[in-house]
């Protein structure tokens, strides 16, 4: 074992001075805080978290352990460790950016290693590793926004150019991710991350934003119809209708032309009680003319059947006050004939 591990530093030292011979966190343009993870905060239940960056855990049957560990050419470095159990996790970090400008992410160091329990290092590719971009800012590993950079899952090494991403900034905020995804443990795995950076890119064309320009005249929207209440209409109350007297007599009515053959009919008299008293309503006598039973006929029609009424009844009276008079007259003639005798 002490072997392997002579070995593997051997091999880190070796790759060492063309790894680091630009080390990105050195460049003035990098934007990211403790870009070279040279500080640690110890933030429950993840464990030891470099300063100035976030954990996160996409996928984890037990949540795997964050630590600082050596296993890197510029020890500290970010690692991610789970015993025989998968997991999907990673860190991000939120900066600040200009909207509308490209960014381009990239990290320095991204080896993993998976070992058996005696501490033999399993051959194969396990745990794959990617930089993403989320130009609006946001937080969420899981969201559709983020520009990812290639896969990889390549064993040898630990510096992979592949892992860089550009993306043009949306907001004033852009967020850096650094993405470990193991599917299926195959011992006790770790990945080791190191020099995250991010700085303008500069073959990014930078999008400007085109102002609309004012109109020369501005229009004035054309005025809206406003309905005006109208006040209320009083609501007119029932005219009283006259009753007629029954002497009254109705308004004649118009009556329609007749035929030419026209019939003159004549209207029956009304009996009252006794022959002597009769209405004399007399019938028109026909003529040899059309135009004379016409006018025979719209004079009957003028005459209202109940003017009559109040003749014959005052008729009646004198007939019986009359004769009352004659009837007293007649007792009175008797009464003075007996005494006489």
């Amino acid at each position: 074992m002490e072997i392997a591990l002579l070995a593997a530093m051997a091999a880190l030292t070796i790759v060492a001075p063309t790894v680091w011979a630009q080390d990105p966190c050195e460049d003035p343009g990098n934007l990211t805080f403790n870009c070279q993870f040279d500080s640690f905060d110890y933030l429950p239940p993840y464990g030891a978290v470099a300063s100035g960056w976030t954990p996160f855990v996409e996928f984890a049957v037990e949540t795997p352990a964050f630590n600082s560990s050596g296993e890197t050419p510029l020890a500290p470095a970010q690692e991610i460790f789970s015993g025989w159990l998968p997991f999907t996790a990673g860190i991000y970090q939120q900066v600040q950016a200009t909207p509308g400008v490209g960014y381009v992410a990239g990290i320095g160091w991204a080896a993993y290693g998976s070992y058996d329990d005696r501490g033999k290092r399993n051959s194969g590719q396990f745990i794959g590793r990617k930089v993403g971009i989320d130009p609006s800012g946001g937080t969420d590993p899981t969201s559709p926004g983020i520009v990812w950079s290639t896969e990889v899952w390549d064993e040898e090494g630990g510096v992979f150019p592949q892992l860089r991403v550009s993306a043009i900034a949306k907001s004033e905020t852009v967020t850096v991710f650094v993405r470990a995804n193991n599917p299926q443990s195959h011992g006790n795995d770790k990945v080791w991350f190191d020099a995250v950076s991010l700085k303008v890119d500069a073959t990014q064309p930078t999008a400007t934003v085109t102002p609309v320009p004012p109109s020369a005249t501005p229009t004035s929207p054309p005025p809206t119809a406003t309905s005006t209440a109208l006040p209320p209409t009083d609501t007119p109350l029932p005219t009283a209708t006259a009753t007629l007297e029954p002497s009254a007599t109705l308004a004649p009515t118009e009556t329609p032309q007749p035929t030419e053959t026209s019939t003159p009919t004549s209207v029956p008299t009304a009996t009252v009680g006794s022959a002597d008293l009769v209405s004399p309503n007399v019938a028109p006598a026909p003529t040899e003319t059309a135009q004379l039973s016409t006018s025979v006929a719209s004079s009957v029609s003028e005459t209202d059947p109940s003017s009559w009424v109040p003749s014959v009844l005052l008729g009646v009276a004198v007939v019986s006050f009359g004769g009352a008079a004659v009837v007293g007259a007649v007792l009175i003639l008797l009464r003075r004939s007996q005494g006489r005798t």
